[in-house]
């Protein structure tokens, strides 16, 4: 068992698998060495630290791009029910304005029958005190039997 077999053993736990000890071999010829010098290691051990590295950017990226869809989505969402918001505040303004004018219509009108009322009473009670003075001075038939 060489370096890298053991560093392999003891750090994952498992034996190489056949594209890892394919790459020793390439690095190792490429270096003009054996996989059991330690520059191999730490070679594999880096290509390995930036594979790694490299999936978790990838997974980064993805999660970014489903965040910013989403994102997208809650937007037009938001925007859609704003626009029915507005229009419903719009409406609820109007029945206010409504209910304010019918409001000041009865208001109005109370106030006219009052006025009116007052007017009226003040001619009933003008013509029964005028009707009591022609009453007074006019003289009253005696009663005969």
């Amino acid at each position: 068992m060489n370096n890298l077999e053991r560093f392999y053993r003891t750090v994952h736990g498992r034996a190489l698998l056949p594209w890892e000890r394919q790459l020793a071999v390439r690095v190792a010829a490429a270096l003009n060495t054996t996989t059991d010098d330690d520059f191999v290691v730490h070679l594999l051990l880096l290509y390995n630290a930036t594979h790694v590295i490299s999936e978790m950017h990838n997974e980064l990226v993805a999660a970014r791009d489903s965040l910013s869809q989403s994102n997208r989505e809650l937007v037009h969402d938001l925007s859609v029910e704003v626009r029915r918001n507005t229009r419903t505040v719009y409406v609820l303004l109007g029945v206010v304005v409504a209910s304010v004018l019918g409001s000041v219509w009865i208001i109005l009108s109370l106030a006219s029958l009052s006025h009116q009322y007052a007017i009226s009473e003040a001619r009933i009670v003008a013509a029964l005190q005028t009707g009591e003075r022609r009453g007074a001075s006019v003289p009253q038939p005696a009663l005969t039997r």
